[in-house]
């Protein structure tokens, strides 16, 4: 007999974890279960995945009052009046809490089992008695950044849930460490893709003669909090002024530090070889026609885009940051790390992924190998498991 199954996450934009839900929710298995997905509050028009959610998806949105989400979607896409901010904050915040945990409660009465996408609802789920799973997608070292109260805090709320999906051994590692009394709750199941998916998307056509170019590709959201566009920038900045570098820079996707990032870009006088594409949905086929795929970032939390440009068969040059580039590129021998805002280093191991002819070689070599791991058929026969031993 199916059973059903309560996704919750707490917005749709085009972030990792949305990539991620998305793959998830194609691959779930129809003959085993009935899928809701609530999503905690409707964004509109910039839900990018919206349209690719599997029309057999019972879709609920548990705020979608134009109202109480008006300034919520202003602050998304520009700046937004101080006394605005205060007013959504105080008071909006507090009417979209009480709807979503009305519905919640709602909606786990007819499922057998909840599974919190991003680890967001937790003060809503204590009372529920349904097995409850929880995927964080956060290096915790990074999550607390050194404040033991907010640590403490968040150890209390994971354990509401019976079971805590970590998305990498490293941060299962660190999870242990901080909270070793979760230690029986804790598993690793990795993020995976469809990659023939991702292939057969790669080969679609683009009406942008940009595409013929030869280009190194960032592909990244445009929020200097957590991504470093300003070290990839300041690492092409070196090979041009050393004369090492012939291939343009182009940059895919959106932020809010996008408008500043191009002022910077203009002040380096690199305008016409640096370029902001903006979003686009399907980054794929620029991905595949790239010399190099490059991950600029302060911390992930899994590095998700770095499984989509192994599958294309990238040489990737990533920062060591936490978590996840590490151990998705085998500690080096899938692609480059280079350390976190170190745009010397950066420099050097593009210059080297576009010009080593035996060490790209092998790169692809190890590559082949490597994204393997990451297939999607083997991540959704983990979760079976998991929700088996919970149901029964």
């Amino acid at each position: 007999m199916k059973k059903n199954i309560l996704i919750i996450v707490s917005r749709l934009l085009e972030g990792g974890i949305d990539t991620v839900l998305v793959e998830f929710l194609r691959n779930l298995d129809r003959e085993r279960y009935n899928i809701t997905l609530a999503i905690g509050i409707c964004m509109g028009e910039l839900e990018v995945y919206r349209n690719d959610i599997p029309g057999d998806v019972k879709v609920v949105y548990l705020v979608d009052e134009d109202y109480l989400l008006k300034i919520k979607k202003q602050k998304r896409t520009g700046k937004v009046h101080a006394l605005k901010k205060i007013y959504d904050e105080l008071i909006l915040s507090g009417i979209r809490r009480y709807i979503q945990q009305v519905k919640i409660k709602e909606l786990s009465e007819c499922n057998d089992i909840i599974l919190d996408f991003d680890s967001t609802f937790y003060s809503f789920l204590k009372k529920i008695t349904k097995p409850k799973i929880c995927i964080f997608h956060f290096s915790f070292r990074r999550y607390y950044k050194g404040n033991h109260r907010k640590l403490k805090r968040l150890g209390r709320k994971l354990d509401i849930y019976d079971r805590v999906v970590t998305i990498c051994d490293e941060m299962n590692t660190e999870a242990k460490r901080y909270f070793p009394h979760l230690k029986d709750k804790l598993c690793t199941i990795y993020n995976a893709f469809d990659l023939d998916t991702i292939y057969r998307k790669s080969l679609e056509d683009v009406k942008s003669d940009l595409i013929k170019e030869n280009y190194i590709v960032a592909v990244q959201r445009l929020e200097e909090s957590q991504k470093d566009a300003t070290t990839l920038i300041n690492a092409y900045k070196l090979l041009y002024d050393s004369n090492r570098i012939s291939e343009k820079l182009f940059f895919l996707g959106d932020g809010r530090d996008k408008e500043r990032l191009v002022d910077y870009v203009k002040s380096l006088g690199l305008s016409e070889r640096i370029l902001f594409l903006g979003k686009i949905k399907n980054p794929y086929p620029w991905m595949r026609n790239s010399k190099l795929f490059v991950l600029s970032s302060k911390f992930e939390g899994f590095g998700v885009v770095l499984i989509e440009a192994m599958s294309l068969g990238k040489v990737i040059v990533s920062t060591n940051c936490p978590t996840g580039p590490e151990e998705i590129l085998d500690r080096g021998n899938a692609g480059t790390l280079v350390p976190v805002g170190n745009a010397e280093m950066m420099a050097e191991a593009i210059y080297k992924s576009l010009n080593d002819k035996e060490y790209i070689a092998s790169i692809k070599e190890n590559t082949k190998k490597q994204v393997e791991k990451f297939e999607i058929k083997r991540t959704m026969i983990k979760y079976y498991n998991l929700f088996d031993s919970l149901l029964s």
